[in-house]
C-alpha cells in the first residue's frame, strides 16, 4: 500500500472519501454495516477528523478509527489540536498512531489521505512533481505547455495546501489570466496567503484555528457551537463562489 517513494496508496476495497462516487458507495456500505461493526478512517489531516467525527457522530454504534502516521491535527496550532482531540473522545473515535497495513479486524475503510491525484498529466506526458501533480509557473501554467492552466489538488503550486481555500483563488485566477491571454493583456502572476483553518466535529461542533499569510497557525483559536456556525457559514460562501466567481483573497507575504 506505499508506492516506492513513500507515499501511502489506498489498499484494495477501501473508499477513498475525496471522490464522489466513492464517497457514495461508502454512504451505502456504512449504512448495511450493523451495531458493533469497525470502521477505521486512514489519515490524520482535517478530511480525516471530519470523516471520522461524522460516522461517529451519525452511528454511534460503530467502532470508530481514527489511523494516523503523524499527529492528528499536525498543520493546527497546540491548543486547536488539544480540543480536536478532546471532541473526537467524547464522541467515542479511537486515535491510533502508525501507518495502516491492513491488519486487524476492520469492517470498512475510508481513506482520506491527501494524494489522490489523477494520472491524466503524467500520462499526457506533462511535467509533474513526486506526487503526480502538474508542475505550474508563476501565472499557473504548465512549465511543459503554456497553453494548459492547472490549479486546486493538481496542481504544484509552492507553499500551496490542498483545500478549498486554495483551489477557489487558483480556479478563478486561472481562469481570469486565460481571459486576459484571449484578450491580448498581460497575466498576473498568482499570489495567496492564508487567514487560518476550520474542521467540523461532527454537525453541532468545530474548531476554528487563525492562521498568518504564510499558513502557520497563530494562538487564536476556538471551538464548539460557535465554530460550529462559522463553519457552516465557510461552507456556504464557498458553495456560492463557486456559483457567482465572487470570492476575494489576501495576497502572499512579502
Amino acid at each position: 500500500m506505499y508506492a516506492a517513494g513513500g507515499a501511502p496508496t489506498a489498499p484494495s476495497g477501501a473508499y477513498v472519501v475525496g471522490a464522489l462516487e466513492s464517497a457514495d458507495e461508502a454512504r451505502r456500505a456504512l449504512a448495511d454495516l450493523p451495531d458493533g461493526a469497525a470502521v477505521t478512517v486512514v489519515g490524520g489531516g482535517l478530511t480525516g477528523i471530519e470523516t471520522a467525527a461524522e460516522v461517529a457522530e451519525a452511528r454511534p454504534g460503530l467502532r470508530v478509527t481514527l489511523r494516523s502516521e503523524g499527529e492528528v491535527g499536525a498543520s493546527l496550532g497546540p491548543g486547536a489540536r488539544a480540543r480536536v482531540r478532546r471532541d473526537l473522545d467524547r464522541l467515542g473515535v479511537l486515535v491510533e498512531r502508525g501507518r495502516f497495513d491492513g491488519a486487524g479486524s476492520t469492517d470498512a475503510v475510508l481513506w482520506a489521505v491527501a494524494n489522490q491525484v489523477s494520472d491524466l498529466a503524467a500520462r499526457s506526458g506533462l511535467e509533474v512533481d513526486a506526487d503526480g501533480r502538474v508542475v505550474v509557473d508563476e501565472f499557473l501554467r504548465s512549465v511543459s505547455d503554456p497553453r494548459i492552466v492547472a490549479v486546486g489538488d493538481g496542481a504544484a503550486v509552492p507553499g500551496a495546501r490542498l483545500s478549498c481555500q486554495t483551489a477557489l483563488p487558483q480556479g478563478m485566477h486561472g481562469a481570469t489570466n486565460l481571459v486576459r491571454e484571449l484578450a491580448g493583456t498581460p497575466m498576473r502572476p498568482y499570489s495567496m496567503g492564508y487567514t487560518g483553518q476550520n474542521v467540523s466535529i461532527g454537525r453541532r461542533r468545530a474548531v476554528i484555528q487563525a492562521a498568518r499569510r504564510d499558513d502557520t497557525p497563530t494562538r487564536i483559536q476556538f471551538g464548539g457551537r460557535a465554530a460550529a456556525l462559522v463553519k457552516e457559514l465557510v461552507c456556504r460562501g464557498a458553495k456560492g463562489a463557486t456559483r457567482t466567481a465572487r470570492f476575494a483573497w489576501l495576497p502572499a507575504p512579502r
